[in-house]
């Protein structure tokens, strides 16, 4: 669990209040979900906020006037230009009850594919959707791709853990081992097979064969070769 973040209770602030704060490091934040009745609204340090966000954790917990509350991030407003926290509206985790929310997805190895076979791993999500109670919510879901051959993907679908429900479509695509040019001419290399339409070499037309040799059978003489003296 990170550090509590030290909430202040906000009151019913005008546009003005709010643009103000938020000069003096301190973002609007709305707390909401089960043991929460209507909303709380608060002030909490831009800095602190900053910090348990880059942290990449998912449950944090706040402290307030109004008492302790395990909390999850369910939206982030940033400016678009600055990237500066404008509002983060937070979900409160009540033990006993289950919440949706997005979890990070850490993929760990390297994949049989990419450290035997010349292929690249390619990541096409980093979040995962789950469905759990509050207490078993965890911060990221590890994904283990050492396995992972030419070709083989990891869907939502083939996520299951313990004590959650992924609730993301089955069929998206969380990760794939591709193909690259190295991983083509490395199959190629152990198949010993000559590529398609290649056929053996015939010597250029006009040229003369080496001394000594003598043509294929049924071969015919070219047209300015002079008979074999016995």
């Amino acid at each position: 669990m990170s550090e509590k973040l030290q909430a202040q209770l906000k009151q019913k602030d005008s546009k003005r209040a709010i643009t103000a704060k938020r000069k003096l490091g301190l973002i609007p934040v709305n707390l909401y979900g089960p043991g929460i009745e209507n909303s709380h609204s608060y002030y909490i340090n831009e800095i602190d906020l900053n910090r348990a966000i880059k942290s990449g954790k998912k449950i944090h917990e706040i402290t307030s006037e109004l008492g302790d509350f395990k909390v999850v991030f369910r939206e982030v407003q940033r400016h678009p230009v600055t990237w500066r926290l404008l509002h983060i509206d937070m979900l409160s985790l009540a033990p006993g009850k289950r919440v949706t929310v997005k979890v990070p997805v850490r993929y760990e190895g390297i994949p049989f594919g990419v450290k035997n076979m010349g292929g690249v791993l390619i990541i096409n999500s980093r979040d995962i959707q789950i469905e759990a109670m509050a207490e078993h919510i965890p911060n990221e879901v590890f994904i283990d791709v050492t396995p992972l051959k030419l070709k083989d993907t990891i869907h939502a679908s083939d996520v299951v853990r313990e004590n959650i429900k992924v609730v993301s479509p089955a069929g998206m695509l969380l990760c794939r081992v591709g193909i690259t040019r190295a991983a083509v001419s490395a199959a190629e290399g152990e198949g010993g097979v000559p590529a398609a339409g290649a056929a053996e070499a015939k010597p250029a037309e006009g040229a003369k064969p080496a001394e000594g040799a003598k043509p294929a059978a049924g071969a015919k003489p070219a047209a300015d070769a002079k008979p074999e003296k016995k």
